[in-house]
């Protein structure tokens, strides 16, 4: 059994460490508690990034880009499976996503990692760990919130609320009164962006 366990240790010892789910609250005490220790990940468009706000000190590292393809809900991109109107996201995660992340932060570093609604959050930080990062939080509403509706009267909201799929007002960053900036620092903003900008005079 001793040599069984032996031969296991190994191979239990690559296995990834799977992500902890944590809120937004829980997030912004690890930040204001271990400030040196702890970074937070924005991994919202670059767009969304800029024009919504964003945490202070946020690093931007979007899990998927913003294309310019424009679709109707219920249209034939991807697949019909188009849940809104407007211009939408690349079909697959960014390509250096996990590149840049590495050139930002050790594999033990704690990155806590935001995302719209929580949903892209827990994408990007199961990829993060498979890839050897040890300490990954995803925020579980992220920026904006839960939706506001009950799943079982969707239908009804939909016809007669003017509230139907208003995000922000359940749980997330912004429901909470967390800080939010404008503020585009370079130190923060997509690694690549700031390469292209200082190479354009």
């Amino acid at each position: 059994m001793t040599c069984l366990l032996a031969l296991a240790g190994p191979a239990m010892a690559k296995q990834p460490m799977e992500p902890i789910t944590i809120s937004v609250l829980e997030a912004a005490q690890m930040l204001a508690s271990q400030p040196k220790e702890v970074f937070l990940v924005d991994v919202r468009t670059r767009a969304e990034y800029a024009l919504m706000g964003h945490p202070p000190q946020a690093y931007n590292v979007p899990w998927r880009l913003a294309t310019g393809d424009f679709q109707i809900k219920g249209g034939s991109y991807q697949g019909n499976k188009v849940t809104f109107t407007g211009y939408q996201l690349s079909p697959k995660p960014n390509p250096d996503f996990i590149g840049v992340v590495k050139s930002l932060f050790k594999p033990g570093d704690k990155l806590l990692i935001l995302s719209t609604d929580g949903e892209q959050g827990a994408q990007a930080a199961a990829a993060l760990s498979k890839a050897g990062f040890t300490q990954v939080f995803n925020l579980e509403h992220g920026f904006l919130g839960q939706p506001l509706l009950v799943e079982k009267q969707a239908e009804l909201a939909e016809k007669y609320s003017p509230l139907y799929g208003i995000q922000g007002r359940l749980n997330g960053w912004v429901f909470w009164g967390l800080p939010v900036t404008h503020q585009m620092d370079p130190r923060y903003i997509y690694p690549p962006d700031t390469k292209r900008m200082q190479t354009q005079k």
